[in-house]
């Protein structure tokens, strides 16, 4: 009974996390975001109230939603989400055992911290600020990884190759990117959540710094799902600087030469613009998806698991057998 039970959990544990408000795959960010493109598409169209069809084509474009491409996204949703399971305990045991030693780090060099002051909630904005800003870097930097590394290319392609883009497209992801990108982001949370723990303590914080970022939260709830959206929404200017607007991720996914490796922020823009991976595109700047050429064993959901562990093995095979014949010139030399 108990190991009907187990396999009862896990079987169900996608539905679980969609019921879970502390999840950017919470299905209330889904709502936010589509409430937020009518009211952004209402003021751009400077129309008080859409209809309901308009809405609805809005959000539930016909032309997307029936697409081949978006019938392999909801494929591989339904295979990615249950490495959500792994991805939550890797990114709380990294936050948790990074903190901790952290903290434990610090004190061993420099003693015992201050004594910590009561709850404060600048000190919770302000961990909060930098943890939102270290977790943005963090993905910025993972994000650069996958597009620079060979052997991680083939399986970021995975999530290139779609050809049109909706809030499914998030899910178009090989398993080792919801690994990776998790490790990276909490681990560069820690360098500035450790030490603010460590000498604040976080006892002084009012909301649990381990727990919550209302920054980030606010971002899940409005325009995070729209990145992958081919909804007209400009950011141009010092807005188009500093956060990412659904054109913004249009341009990661252009197939033009010109976009790549551009725009590998998460919500914002500026660890973008400071290491120059930063295109800002103008207001009516159209774009087309994907990754310019055909690749059949993409275009399947085995495929698309499958294909690029045996590249990116081969890669890494090529390049281990050119080191060892660079040595063995160099010895016989």
């Amino acid at each position: 009974m108990e190991l009907l039970s187990n396999i009862a959990t896990y079987i169900f544990f996608p539905v679980g996390y969609l019921l879970h408000p502390g999840t950017q795959y919470y299905w209330a960010t889904y709502v936010g975001a589509g409430i937020t493109a009518i009211l952004i598409y209402a003021l751009f169209k400077r129309k008080a109230l859409l209809s309901i069809t308009a809405a609805k084509n809005l959000v539930f474009p016909k032309r997307l939603f029936g697409h081949a491409s978006t019938q392999l996204d909801i494929k591989l949703f339904f295979i990615g989400i249950y490495y959500l399971l792994l991805q939550v305990l890797l990114v709380g045991g990294t936050t948790f055992f990074s903190v901790h030693g952290t903290v434990l780090a610090l004190t061993n060099i420099f003693g015992d911290p201050p004594p910590a002051i009561g709850p404060s909630w600048m000190i919770t904005a302000f961990t909060m600020f930098l943890v939102f800003m270290a977790v943005e870097f963090g993905y910025w930097f993972s994000h650069l990884l996958m597009h620079k590394i060979p052997a991680l290319w083939e399986f970021h392609k995975v999530h290139h190759s779609a050809e049109v883009l909706t809030p499914l497209t998030e899910w178009r992801q090989h398993p080792l990117e919801l690994v990776l990108f998790p490790i990276l982001m909490g681990g560069a949370s820690c360098l500035v959540q450790g030490p603010m723990v460590w000498y604040f303590g976080a006892q002084s914080q009012v909301v649990d710094p381990m727990t919550a970022n209302y920054i980030s939260m606010a971002f899940w709830y409005t325009i995070l799902h729209l990145r992958h959206s081919e909804l007209p929404f400009y950011a141009t200017g010092v807005l188009g600087k500093i956060i990412q607007a659904p054109a913004h991720h249009q341009v990661h996914h252009s197939t033009n030469p010109a976009h790549f490796d551009k725009n590998l922020g998460y919500c914002l823009s500026v660890w973008d613009w400071a290491f120059g991976t930063l295109y800002v595109p103008k207001k009516g700047e159209k774009f087309s998806f994907g990754l310019g050429h055909e690749d059949d064993a993409l275009e399947t959901a085995i495929g698309s698991m499958l294909a690029p562990i045996t590249r990116a093995g081969a890669l890494i095979f090529k390049s281990f057998k050119l080191k060892q014949e660079s040595l063995k010139k160099e010895n016989n030399a």
